[in-house]
């Protein structure tokens, strides 16, 4: 894989060397705006108290909340709690990476994980007990790529995702993985139609710039249906999160939109427009504002979509055809687009809607419609959230900063 392949959008880079989007120590608001929310933790003098963890530690804090730091998987590399899902036996399962580590510190090389092998894991949070389960190997000695996405199928069984490696599964009862022949560049992954997984492909891995795509998989590994993504002139479409639409017929992929060529001013700035493919594989661009950042599905098939203008960041919720008109949930009118990123959405077996910022804001959506949030701590400025679930009366969130979950009291 060639040196120049974007892999992420510079938004995630500039988050990740901030200390702006600290928020350092955890509070829970019922109503009032995040803004004001994050005025009273400066406020209180929050944004350096929180104690950095030792790998192994668990460090219990005020209001409910522990961070919980798992041991390091290697010495060599930092790794990294990534995307997670919750499973059905109250376990939340999540990748290791240590691709961010690794690209720091090769000065932006985003292929630097590859030059040290690694232990190549599914993370596992037992959501019940808060503590560690053993991590499931996935891995061969000789792998060098982490894990990044993972989706929980109905039977238990566990997908995930490599990028510069083959995808696969492993059954958490057994032990079992099975590597699929699936091709490489696979990042995101979500229920596909009629029972399969779909996966996204961020570009060709060349650096002659091709397009992504998206492709849905069997159980047995199979690929039996591919969708074909596009760009706008000069750009070449890199897909990040699918959400397949069963009640119609739709694939919606959010998307970076990666130039080609710089032009005589210089690079042109990455774009963000979404792809939606109908029936008949016909693809089309949305538009760029709002951008979408993150879509999800719900059990009974309503759609919910993170989205943003500006300083203005809502969650926009679809229901099924004939169940109602759209709505946007306001959820921040203070949002740093260039330090910020609503990062996954989680829907909860009642109905509850969890929204999750890199910054560790993270928006609960309840059945009734009121919208609760909180701020989870940052005991290393440069780390990420990446997925909250919610378990009961408990919020634990994966945090890109060594191998850390943090649970609170849920808002």
């Amino acid at each position: 894989m060639k040196k120049d392949l974007r892999i992420q959008s510079d938004k995630r880079d500039a988050a990740l060397g901030s200390d702006a989007a600290s928020y350092g120590c955890s509070a829970i608001s019922d109503a009032s705006p995040i803004f004001a929310l994050l005025s009273i933790l400066t406020a209180l003098g929050c944004l350096d108290n929180t104690p950095t963890p030792e790998p192994g530690s668990t460090i219990p804090l005020a209001t409910g909340v522990s961070v919980q730091v798992a041991m390091r998987p290697s010495l060599a590399e930092r790794y990294c709690a990534w995307y997670g899902a919750l499973g059905p036996d109250d376990v939340l399962y999540f990748g290791e990476a240590a691709f961010w580590s690794a690209k720091a510190e090769a000065g932006g090389d985003p292929t630097a994980d590859l030059r040290r092998p690694g232990p190549q894991l599914v993370g596992r949070f037992d959501l019940a007990r808060e503590r560690w389960l053993p991590a499931l190997a996935v891995g061969e000695p000789e792998s060098r790529s982490g894990v990044w996405d993972v989706f929980v199928s109905g039977d238990g069984e566990v997908y995930f995702t490599t990028f510069f490696e083959e995808a696969g599964s492993v059954s958490p009862a057994t032990g079992r993985v099975r590597r699929l022949a699936l091709g490489g560049a696979l990042n995101e992954l979500a229920a596909g139609p009629d029972g399969t997984v779909v996966a996204t492909r961020y570009g060709t891995g060349k650096a002659d710039g091709g397009n992504g795509d998206a492709i849905a998989f069997d159980h047995d590994g199979h690929a039996v249906k591919t969708w074909s993504l596009i760009a706008p002139p000069g750009f070449r479409v890199a897909p990040k999160t699918p959400l397949w639409d069963d009640l119609r017929s739709e694939l919606l992929v959010t998307a970076d939109q990666l130039p080609v060529a710089p032009d005589s001013d210089g690079p042109a700035p990455t774009r963000h427009e979404a792809v939606a493919v109908d029936a008949r594989g016909h693809a089309r661009l949305l538009p760029e504002s709002p951008e979408i950042l993150f879509a999800a599905k719900g059990h009974d098939g309503t759609i919910y979509r993170a989205e943003s203008r500006g300083r203005s960041l809502w969650l926009a919720v679809v229901p099924p055809p004939g169940r109602g008109d759209p709505q946007r949930i306001p959820l921040d009118d203070a949002y740093a687009p260039d330090l910020d990123f609503a990062q996954d959405i989680q829907v909860a077996a009642d109905g509850r809607v969890v929204v999750t910022r890199w910054s560790g804001i993270v928006h609960v959506l309840h059945p009734d419609g009121r919208v609760h949030s909180a701020a989870l701590p940052r005991p290393d400025a440069n780390g990420l959230y990446y997925t909250a679930v919610l378990r009961g009366d408990r919020l634990c969130a994966t945090y890109c900063a060594d191998v850390t979950v943090v649970c609170a009291d849920a808002p």
